[in-house]
């Protein structure tokens, strides 16, 4: 009798370690989030970077205007110069006088990596380039004697963060590099 006791409480606690096993194997699956497929969308999003105050601003306009100074030529003329949030965008044009080259100097800053498209436009042409947000040096356009031109950002998503500064300067002829025209190219 004893040995039928015994073998009832082996089986009894063989039994429930198998099933409390099971159930807990069943639990752990249940529990578990499923891994990431094709189909399936991230549960959480991490929120954008973002300016917080005034002194992060403050410090991105300080690293444009580097960006503007490093691509400056001795003896230019600044004739315009301005700045933009990216939500608002750019939409300006500009009426160049006199008969010296021009050159159009842009960079941008954000909290976050951010390419920009600028389109320049002019006596019949246009012309799309990318601007990098964050570059130590500004991007630099040519722009012909007496031609008058449109540079456009689009306005970002309202909640888009950085600034795009900018500068219109007066340069010698010889002091032109590369392309004479970034608006209606460069075909010789």
């Amino acid at each position: 009798m004893r040995a039928r006791q015994s073998l009832a409480l082996v089986l009894i606690v063989a039994a429930t370690a198998l099933t409390g096993g099971c159930a807990e194997q069943e639990n752990r699956e249940t529990t578990t989030a499923p891994g990431p497929t094709a189909s399936s969308a991230p549960t959480s999003t991490t929120p954008a970077p973002s300016w917080e105050g005034k002194a992060p601003r403050e410090d991105a306009m300080r690293r444009a205007t580097r960006a503007l100074n490093a691509v400056e030529t001795d003896g230019a003329s600044r004739v315009d110069e301005g700045m933009e949030d990216l939500a608002r965008g750019l939409d300006k044009t500009f009426t160049p006088k006199g008969n010296r080259p021009h050159t159009f100097d842009i960079a941008c800053q954000a909290p976050a990596d951010h390419t920009l498209t600028l389109t320049l436009a002019g006596a019949g042409a246009e012309s799309e380039w990318e601007v990098t947000c964050g570059d130590r040096e500004a991007d630099r356009f040519n722009i012909p004697a007496g031609s008058r031109f449109t540079a456009r950002i689009p306005a970002a998503d309202r909640h888009t963060q950085g600034l795009v500064q900018w500068r219109l300067s007066t340069i010698a002829p010889a002091d032109v590099e590369g392309c004479k025209d970034d608006i209606g190219g460069c075909e010789e």
